[in-house]
């Protein structure tokens, strides 16, 4: 497992302090960057419901082998297949931002 930044910490820290926009005459975070971290942000919320998704398919996995369960084995396909829907929906975004 790779050791990130975690986004929320970023967007968090230059709202906190972001630059003086003279022309606003306000603080604010310029528009890309703010798209920037937010794209970053969701992107780490969908890899942590990936996770999540295949956390739960791979404990029902294991159970329904243990108890030789077929329906088990139903519920944990049902849990993988969400997790690869998420996945899927990333990756296109990622995609459509040309990254």
């Amino acid at each position: 497992m790779t050791t990130t930044i975690d986004p929320r910490i970023a967007i968090l820290s230059a709202l906190n302090e972001p630059p003086y926009n003279e022309v606003a005459e306000s603080r604010c975070v310029p528009w890309d960057e703010a798209e920037k971290m937010l794209d970053a942000y969701r992107a780490a919320v969908v890899a942590e419901v990936v996770e999540a998704l295949q956390a739960k398919g791979g404990e029902l996995s294991t159970q329904a082998e243990e108890e030789m369960r077929r329906d088990l084995e139903e519920q944990a396909q049902v849990w993988h297949e969400a997790a690869e829907a998420a996945r899927r929906l990333k990756r296109r975004k990622s995609e459509a931002q040309g990254g």
